[in-house]
C-alpha cells in the first residue's frame, strides 16, 4: 500500500459549487493533478465550514478521500491561513491515522507542524509573502509578515524536495542554502478539461462583441481599475466592439462596481460570479478574445495556462514568473508599466498574433505528473528545469 496526503487550504468538500470558502491558483493546480496520481489511497487535507467533519473522511472516488483538518467559520474576517496553522497543530495525528507515506503539501501553515522523518514535497506557490496579499490591511502588518515568512523558512528547510513554480521562488530556496533540493516546473493544467472547443458557455452566448476577459478573485491585490480602464480605452478606439467580462467573486466587488459606475461604464461590464464547472468555464475561455491579468502579485497564476490551453491570448502585468517561463511574444504577452493605453496597444497586438502560434502546449498535468509521482514515492529527479 501506498499512501499520499495532499494539505491545501482548498475548501475540498464544496470544491465545485458556490458554497466553497476558497478559490485560487492552489486549489486549480491540486485539482489539474489529482487524475494523474499514482497511489492507493489519496487524502485531501483541507478547510471546512463544518465542525463536525474535522478529521472525519469522506469519500470522493475509489481511492481519494477528503479529511478536512481546519474549521473555518463562514463569513470570518481573519484569513484562512490563521485557522490552517491553529488546527494544524493536530496534522501528525491525522498522518498516523491514515498511514500517509508521503505528504504533497500546498499549505505552509499545515506543513509547517510535521514532524522530521516525514517525506514532503513541498509545492511553493509563488516568492511573494502571502499575508501582502491579505484582503484586510490590519493582517498585512510587518510583525505578521515576519511571522508568516518564518513558517515558509521552516518548510523550505524540512521539505524532502521543494517544487519552484518560477525563478524568484527559486531564488528564495537559493537563499536558504537549500537549491539542491528544488526543481524549477511551472504551474500546469489539464488539457483533457482545458482545450479549444467551440461548444461554447450558457453564461456569455448573449454576448456578441470582443471580450476582455478577467478570471479570479475580486480583491485589491488584483489590480482590476487597470482591467476597467484598458476595457474603456479599447471601447474608446473601437467604440461598441468591446465588453469586459469579469469572473470570479471577493470582498473588492463593490469598489469596483462602484469604479465602473463612476466612470458611467456599466453598460460593458458584465459580472458572471464564480464559475465551478471547468466545461463551462473552457467555454468561457475559448469564447473571449484577450484575458487579462491586472495584478499586483501573482505566482503563475492558473488561469493564464488554462486560458492559453484553450487558444486564447494573455496579457499582464508584469508579475511572478509570467515574463520568464510563460511570455512567448505570441500567445502571451507582458507589460512592465500600469498604463491602460500601452495594455490597449498590447491587446491589439496579441490579437494580431493570435493564430502565429504552432507550439505544442508545454503546461499539461499529465507531464508534470511524471516528476511529481517520482518524487512522492521516493525517487531522485534530475537537476533541470522542467
Amino acid at each position: 500500500m501506498f499512501n499520499i496526503a495532499i494539505l491545501g487550504l482548498g475548501d475540498f468538500e464544496n470544491w465545485n459549487n458556490s458554497q466553497s470558502l476558497s478559490l485560487g491558483g492552489a486549489s486549480g493546480v491540486i485539482k489539474s493533478i489529482l487524475p494523474y496520481l499514482d497511489a492507493d489511497s489519496i487524502y485531501l487535507m483541507g478547510i471546512t465550514s463544518n465542525k463536525k467533519n474535522l478529521y472525519e473522511k469522506i469519500p470522493l472516488t475509489k481511492n481519494i478521500s477528503i479529511v478536512p483538518i481546519a474549521y473555518v467559520p463562514r463569513n470570518t474576517i481573519l484569513p484562512i491561513r490563521f485557522y490552517a496553522f491553529f488546527y494544524g497543530r493536530k496534522i501528525n495525528s491525522v498522518i498516523r491515522n491514515y498511514n500517509i507515506h508521503s505528504v504533497y503539501s500546498h499549505a505552509e501553515e499545515i506543513s509547517y507542524w510535521i514532524k522530521p522523518g516525514m517525506r514532503i514535497l513541498y509545492h511553493m506557490h509563488g516568492s511573494t509573502n502571502a499575508l501582502v496579499k491579505a484582503k484586510k490591511r490590519i493582517f498585512r502588518t510587518k510583525l505578521l509578515r515576519e511571522q508568516w515568512e518564518s513558517i515558509r523558512r521552516a518548510n523550505i528547510k524540512k521539505a524532502k524536495h521543494i517544487i519552484a513554480i518560477d525563478h524568484l521562488c527559486m531564488n528564495l530556496i537559493r537563499r536558504h542554502g537549500m537549491e539542491d533540493k528544488a526543481v524549477l516546473l511551472p504551474n500546469f493544467v489539464d488539457t483533457s478539461v482545458f482545450y479549444k472547443d467551440t461548444a461554447g458557455c450558457s453564461l456569455v452566448e448573449h454576448i456578441d462583441k470582443k471580450i476582455l476577459l478577467f478570471v479570479g478573485r475580486i480583491e485589491e491585490v488584483k489590480g482590476l481599475e487597470l482591467f476597467v480602464d484598458t476595457l474603456l480605452e479599447m471601447n474608446r478606439r473601437e467604440t461598441g466592439e468591446w465588453n469586459g467580462v469579469i469572473v470570479g467573486r471577493g470582498t473588492y466587488e463593490p469598489i469596483l462596481k462602484k469604479y465602473i459606475s463612476d466612470a458611467s461604464a456599466e453598460s460593458l461590464f458584465y459580472f458572471t460570479g464564480p464559475v465551478f464547472e471547468q466545461d463551462k468555464l473552457r467555454g468561457i475561455y475559448n469564447k473571449a478574445s484577450i484575458l487579462m491579468i491586472p495584478s499586483f502579485y501573482e505566482g503563475i497564476p492558473m488561469v493564464i495556462l488554462e486560458s492559453l490551453a484553450c487558444g486564447t491570448p494573455v496579457i499582464s502585468t508584469d508579475v511572478g514568473g509570467v515574463k520568464d517561463l510563460i511570455a512567448d511574444g505570441v500567445l502571451c504577452h507582458v507589460n512592465d508599466r500600469r498604463d491602460p493605453n500601452e495594455f490597449a496597444d498590447l491587446t491589439e497586438f496579441a490579437l494580431k498574433k493570435k493564430d502565429a502560434s504552432t507550439d505544442e502546449f508545454r503546461f499539461s498535468s499529465l507531464k508534470a505528473s511524471y516528476l511529481i509521482n517520482n518524487i512522492l514515492r521516493g525517487g531522485e529527479f534530475e537537476k533541470k528545469n522542467y
